[in-house]
């Protein structure tokens, strides 16, 4: 198949708006020009006006919820890139006296005349075009199962629901279409040149690199203001720069390992974006191997330079795609695993590098372009509205588990051994092993702003790096900016290991073992397309909603990683990886705590059940939360 082809085949990424970098772009991506830095500190009151008022609906059953027929009615409907979906389970061809139209009247204000019959594509369904508002007095959170089933649906069709409620048989998501979704990984094919084995693996097609850098660039290029690009949000990393030099150059590092050839150019970045810095929190001047980069600003380049470096790799990477695709190189386990590994490092940068900008968030960063501001004040009534967990904890164990899974990079080499249909990893989460699991006792949920924010005012801890005390006042950081607690209180509180760990032991717990939160995890977490809080659905945590008897006690952390007691460390039967030389084995230090679960800026894909993450435990800037449990 020619490279062109291969380019012209029906994308995920075709589903977005035009991004302002193309792969093949020469220019600088739209960077450098058009910014503004927003206030530090949001006005709610103002910015809710984005959805206090919007004049496209339609009235569907839940045989609308299928990709093609959503993204039609969406582009028939949608004026001003905003459209309310009124979804009745019970749609049979409703009249003017429909209980779904009153439900509709209520919510919205729509009178049941407003509503015309519509027919797409054989499908009827209603749809209105008038001023609407949002009832505050019915907001509601949404049942789990049926939320999810619609989130799952609308991520599919490259569509985000900003806000939703739910009454019986109807519910109403007010919904965008924003320049990154990402797409459910069970309608996610893996590379398969031979065609048989797209719908098992994880080997990242053309479309999913697509996607990935649909997100990358919008936030280096239209997050991070020219002013900010030689700054460190956070001392202990590099300036914000450097990451947008680190991810081409070790991408194009790891394609030479693979395939061989020459570095692209300019060469020289290989010496000082090839690895980033991760410094001893207690003493920043030990640190592990790494790139050496320029000390004086006027000595790195240009980010036109980077840019252009950036397009050579991306063409580089899409030719050895199209050799694959045409047969004139066949696809080996170190081709995959070197796609797998390239892909997943740029996914955790994208996170990594965020919850840097949130520490400029509203003095220099910029909110994410194509989204709506998050209503927060309509967020908060209907967070309020999120039922307790039906028990305070729930017991666990004894229970045999399996951590990680049998996947060494030690047989990648073996000509004997199939490449496709694999799901390829990081070299600790091989191989699995058999974990025992003693009974005990875990809250729900993790522990909350609210809650902890108490435990800090009796002095027993640090103020955690994702609040700010302003005026007396404790406000929390969102890449929107800051918002009060009053409506981050339900939220999961980010903060460092050793604080969480003091406030479990103050309520006469402790914090889980790995095999423990991931039994409770395995148990009990619904993942993504059970409608969890990652992959960018919201840019900010929601409060969990784990532990209601009606959902069977199924449903999310809210969208953060967790801290477990257990060290990051070897294990019997790991072979370190030789692709990227170091990323376990240079922080089996001791002063590393493994970490479990996915953040709400983490890609789908990395919130799988084997991948183990790792933080300094004194590190408070990471998205990492904690639930107590209590031995039995």
């Amino acid at each position: 198949m020619a490279f062109t082809s291969i380019l012209s085949l029906p994308s995920f990424d075709s589903m977005h708006p035009p991004q302002p970098s193309s792969p093949f772009s020469e220019s600088d991506g739209g960077s450098g020009s058009g910014y503004t830095t927003p206030s530090s500190s949001i006005d709610t009151d103002t910015r809710d006006k984005a959805l206090d008022v919007f004049t496209s609906h339609v009235y569907v059953s839940t045989g609308a919820l299928q990709v093609a027929l959503l993204q039609d009615i969406f582009a028939k409907h949608a004026e001003g890139g905003l459209l309310s979906f009124c979804i009745d389970k019970a749609y049979t061809a409703p009249g003017s006296d429909s209980p779904g139209f009153a439900y509709a009247e209520a919510s919205l204000g729509i009178v049941p005349t407003a509503w015309r019959l519509e027919k797409l594509k054989d499908f009827t369904y209603h749809s209105a075009s008038c001023d609407a508002i949002l009832n505050r007095s019915v907001l509601s959170a949404s049942e789990h199962a049926v939320r999810a089933s619609h989130l799952l649906a609308f991520s599919s069709a490259a569509l985000r629901s900003i806000i939703s409620l739910t009454s019986g048989d109807y519910t109403i998501h007010i919904v965008e279409r924003p320049p990154v979704v990402f797409r459910p990984l069970s309608r996610t094919p893996s590379l398969s040149p031979s065609g048989r084995n797209a719908t098992s693996g994880n080997i990242p097609s053309v479309d999913e690199w697509k996607a990935l850098w649909a997100a990358w660039d919008l936030v280096t290029l239209e997050m991070i203001p020219p002013s900010m690009l030689h700054q460190k949000p956070i001392d202990l990393r590099h300036k914000c720069l450097f990451y947008i030099g680190h991810i081409p150059t070790f991408l194009d590092m790891l394609l030479s390992k693979a395939i061989g050839g020459e570095a692209t150019e300019p060469k020289y970045f290989w010496k000082i974006f090839e690895r980033g810095i991760d410094p001893h929190v207690d003493d920043p001047d030990h640190c592990h191997n790494h790139s050496e980069v320029p000390e004086r600003d006027e000595e790195w380049p240009s980010l036109e330079t980077i840019l252009s470096f950036r397009t050579g790799v991306r063409r580089r990477l899409f030719a050895l795609y199209e050799d694959l695709e045409n047969g004139k190189r066949s696809l080996t386990r170190n081709i995959a695993r070197t796609l797998v590994m390239t892909l997943e490092h740029e996914g955790f940068h994208v996170e990594t590098l965020l919850y840097m900008l949130i520490q400029r968030a509203g003095t220099g960063t910029l909110p994410p372009p194509g989204f709506v501001t998050p209503p927060w004040e309509l967020l908060k009534i209907r967070w309020d509205a999120t039922p307790p967990p039906s028990t305070e904890s729930v017991v666990l164990g004894p229970a045999t588990i399996t951590l990680g899974h049998d996947d060494s990079e030690a047989d990648d080499f073996n000509t004997e051994l199939e490449a496709e249909g694999r799901h390829y990893g990081w070299d600790n989460e091989s191989p699995a092993r058999q974990v025992h699991v003693g009974q005990f006792r875990a809250a729900w949920r993790p522990v909350t702003n609210k809650e902890f924010l108490a435990f800090w005012r009796a002095g027993k801890a640090e103020l955690p790096k994702s609040w700010v005390e302003d005026d007396g006042e404790v406000k929390v950081r969102t890449i929107y900016g800051l918002i009060p607690m009053e409506i981050a209180a339900e939220w999961p509180v980010l903060t460092a290991y050793d604080d969480l760990a003091a406030y479990a032991k103050s309520k006469g717990g402790r914090l889980p073992t790995e095999p423990e939160l991931r039994l409770f995890f395995d148990t009990y977490d619904v993942g993504y397309e059970g409608g969890a809080n990652i992959g960018l659905r919201n840019w900010h945590p929601v409060p969990a909603n784990a532990g209601l008897a009606s959902q069977g006690g199924r449903g999310s952390n809210g969208g953060v990683w967790e801290w477990t007691t257990s060290l990051f460390e070897n294990h019997e039967g790991l072979v370190p990886t030789n692709l990227f030389v170091g990323y376990s084995t240079d922080f089996f230090d001791t002063k590393h705590q493994t970490v479990l679960g996915a953040s709400y800026a983490t890609i789908p894909r990395l919130g799988r059940q084997t991948l183990r993450n790792f933080w300094q435990r004194g590190y408070g800037y990471a998205w990492v939360g904690a639930r107590v449990v209590w031995d039995m």
